[in-house]
């Protein structure tokens, strides 16, 4: 049993382990805690009428009544306290591993199929690492130490830093905000952990010289992939929103492609304009596909089944090693290029916001700004002179 001390420093034991009791009123768990409002032991009570109707047997009540008395004592020796939040009910004594299960099972309907796999990445690691350290503990004898403690060990053990530890803490408070709707908590211990400071995006531009030896090298090898890139650059759709295009989305003799919900990023519906070229390419590669077909399968043409999204990246990799490009350019920097060429080449800003799904003018406008390799020669060159004497 653990021991506190009161106002005047006198040694008070802090709670009595719970057990289970039948009287005239029915089945109950029963454990006293120290208040410290009121400086006391109080007795608390949790109802288990309603559980005890759901078994056939006495001995299987009594079981799950033991495992539930079990986790409530380790959480008492751990120093939770009941009269920081609410213990009322048998459900806030759920563990954390059922509820990430049941987490799972409500995400598999409400969110993409490859984003499910970052869902089920946090839930994995979580749960090893609770069930390692902490046991069977429930959802709401999660203390905020335990928190940041998890938190530790994502920088010092798993070496997650800026953006991807921002990412588990993102996670970790979702969870959290979904456990307290379902009343299995009454406090996020995520919530007052601070994000770390992320670094800027290694990504520089592709500039135009790059770009022909892009062309050239696709060119010998797999036209398709230019399609790609030319999606990327010129319709500014994000490499994963072209691995979720469909054939039936091309709708060429208007020039644009229909993005729905689904596949963007934003999950807003938007209908990127193509060029003259890009649709040419893609009349040709599509001519003999079905509408139901992925715009990429094997091989990148059109088929059946989707091809793996590594391989967009892997190709890639191979692409700028073989050429001798710095691997800060990425497939993803053609979407930065274009939206950076666009606006210096006089497409006004809302335009190309609109074109590049952003939902903030400042978010686009922030592309201008990016290195470009060319910017000495043009502004010696077109620069207004300041006075044309002397």
């Amino acid at each position: 049993m653990c021991l506190a001390k009161t106002q005047n420093s006198q040694p008070l034991i802090s709670y009595l382990p719970a057990s289970l009791k039948y009287t005239a009123h029915g089945w109950t768990i029963e454990y006293r805690v120290f208040n410290p409002a009121f400086n006391s032991m109080e007795r608390r009570v949790i109802k288990m009428n309603r559980i005890r109707k759901k078994y056939s047997r006495v001995a299987d009540f009594k079981a799950y009544c033991a495992d539930v008395i079990t986790r409530l004592n380790t959480q008492l020796a751990t120093g939770w306290n009941p009269f920081e939040g609410s213990a009322s009910n048998s459900r806030e004594l759920t563990p954390i591993s059922a509820v990430l299960d049941k987490y799972l099972i409500d995400k598999e309907g409400d969110v993409r199929p490859d984003t499910l796999i970052n869902y089920r990445s946090f839930v994995k690691v979580f749960k090893v690492w609770v069930d390692k350290n902490y046991g069977q503990i429930a959802v709401s004898g999660f203390t905020r130490v335990m928190a940041m403690n998890f938190m530790d060990y994502i920088v010092e053990v798993k070496g997650l830093h800026g953006r991807s530890y921002n990412n588990r803490l993102k996670q970790a408070r979702a969870f959290f905000t979904y456990a307290i709707e379902k009343y299995y908590c009454t406090d996020n211990p995520f919530a007052n952990i601070k994000k770390k400071r992320e670094e800027g995006k290694k990504r520089i531009m592709v500039p135009p010289e790059v770009r022909k030896e892009i062309y050239k090298y696709w060119s010998e090898r797999n036209e398709n992939y230019i399609v790609l890139c030319e999606l990327v650059f010129s319709a500014l759709i994000r490499p994963k929103e072209c691995w979720r295009l469909h054939v039936a989305d091309l709708m060429l003799a208007d020039r644009y492609i229909e993005v729905s919900e689904d596949d963007s990023k934003t999950h807003y519906r938007r209908s990127p304009s193509l060029t003259p070229e890009l649709i040419t390419r893609l009349e040709k590669m599509t001519r003999y596909a079905k509408k139901s077909d992925y715009l990429f399968s094997e091989g990148y043409s059109p088929g059946k089944k989707q091809m793996a999204y590594s391989r967009f990246r892997k190709d890639w990799q191979d692409m700028r090693e073989a050429l001798g490009l710095p691997d800060e350019m990425q497939l993803y920097s053609l979407r930065d290029t274009g939206i950076n060429e666009m606006l210096k080449g006089g497409i006004d800003a809302l335009s190309v916001m609109q074109h590049a799904d952003h939902h903030d003018l400042s978010i686009t406008t922030r592309y201008a700004n990016h290195a470009d390799p060319h910017l000495v020669e043009t502004i010696s060159n077109k620069a207004p002179a300041f006075s044309r004497e002397g």
